[in-house]
C-alpha cells in the first residue's frame, strides 16, 4: 500500500552530464501553452483526451503524478486513482498554471522511490533537455506493475516531415530554431522503435501503443474541420500515418523464484565390480544341470 502523507521527500542526484540536450528554446513549455490554443492545437488535444480518458478509466491506484501540463484544463480528470498531482517544470517558474500542485524538476524528482501508481508524460520528453534521465526517474519512482503513460508525436507523419522542413529552414536562415515551427515539439521528435528501446532497457514491457490524428497540420479551423473523415479512413484503413501516438509501459520486477535442489543419490561405499550378482549364474546352471539329470 502507497502511503499519501509523505511521497515528496527530498532526494539528492546529481544532474546527468555529457547527454544530448534535444531542447532548444528558452521557454518550451510556454510555446507549447500557446499552441494548443489555436485551433490546431485544441483539435489535437481533443484527441488526445479521447484516447487518455478512456485509459486512464482502467488505471487504478492511490497516486497520479503528470509531469507538465497542456493547458488550464485538467488533462487526468477522469483518472479513477485517489491523489492527482499536477507538475510543472522548474523552468517555468514564474509562468505557472493554476492547476499546478508542484514544481519539480522533471530529471530529479524530489518523490520516494516506489510512492506512485501511474506517470502521465504528456510529450514531456521532447520538450525537456534529458529524456533518459526523466525516464530513469519514472522508473524509479513507480511501484511494481506501475505505468507510464506516454503521449508523443509521430515524427514519420505529415506532421514530422513539415516540422523538419521548418527545421532545416531556421537553420539555413541562421536563427538557430528561434523562429516559431507549427509543431511543439521544440526541436526533437521520438520514434516509437526509439522509445520502445528506451523503455525495455529500463525493465518495462510495452503493454499499449495507440496512433491518433490523422489530419494534416493545416491551422484553418474551417478546413479541420471538413477533413474530419480522415480520422476514420486512418483507423480503418492503417495507411495514413497519425500525428501522434499514445504507449502504456508497465513497470516489471522480477522476483527471485527458488530452484528445488535435485535429489542426489549417495555412492556405494563398495564398487559395483566387486559385488556377487546374488548367485543368478548359480541358480541358471543348478537349473540346467536338473534337466540334464531328468533326461538321463
Amino acid at each position: 500500500m502507497n502511503n499519501t502523507g509523505n511521497i515528496f521527500s527530498p532526494f539528492k542526484q546529481k544532474h546527468p552530464h555529457h547527454q544530448h540536450k534535444p531542447c532548444l528554446f528558452n521557454e518550451p513549455w510556454q510555446m507549447v501553452k500557446q499552441w494548443y490554443a489555436t485551433d490546431l492545437g485544441q483539435a489535437f488535444l481533443k484527441s488526445e483526451k479521447q484516447y487518455l480518458n478512456a485509459l486512464l478509466e482502467q488505471v487504478f491506484g492511490y497516486n497520479l503524478l503528470q509531469l507538465g501540463s497542456l493547458d488550464e484544463n485538467d488533462l487526468c480528470s477522469s483518472s479513477r486513482t485517489s491523489f492527482q498531482y499536477v507538475s510543472e517544470s522548474a523552468s517555468n517558474l514564474n509562468r505557472t498554471a493554476e492547476q499546478t500542485d508542484l514544481l519539480l524538476e522533471f530529471a530529479n524528482l524530489g518523490i520516494q522511490n516506489h510512492s506512485i501508481d501511474a506517470v502521465v508524460l504528456p510529450h514531456t520528453l521532447e520538450f525537456e533537455q534529458y529524456p533518459h534521465q526523466i525516464l530513469r526517474e519514472v522508473e524509479r519512482v513507480l511501484v511494481a506493475e506501475g505505468k507510464a503513460i506516454i503521449l508523443c508525436f509521430n515524427p514519420f507523419s505529415l506532421w514530422g516531415f513539415w516540422h523538419k522542413y521548418w527545421e532545416i529552414r531556421n537553420r539555413i536562415a541562421g536563427k538557430e530554431y528561434r523562429e516559431k515551427v507549427p509543431l511543439p515539439s521544440c526541436g526533437h521528435l521520438l520514434s516509437q522503435k526509439r522509445l520502445r528501446d528506451w523503455l525495455k532497457l529500463l525493465g518495462f514491457d510495452i503493454q499499449l501503443v495507440s496512433e491518433y490524428f490523422y489530419r494534416p497540420p493545416i491551422k484553418n479551423a474551417a478546413l479541420l474541420q471538413k477533413l474530419e473523415f480522415m480520422e476514420h479512413a486512418g483507423k480503418t484503413s492503417r495507411l495514413l500515418p497519425a500525428g501522434g501516438y499514445l504507449m502504456v509501459a508497465t513497470k516489471r520486477v522480477s522476483t527471485l523464484t527458488p530452484i528445488p535442489e535435485k535429489w542426489k543419490f549417495t555412492k556405494a561405499i563398495i564398487g559395483t565390480s566387486t559385488i556377487e550378482p546374488a548367485g543368478f549364474k548359480d541358480l541358471r546352471i543348478t537349473g540346467v544341470e536338473r534337466r540334464k539329470k531328468t533326461k538321463d
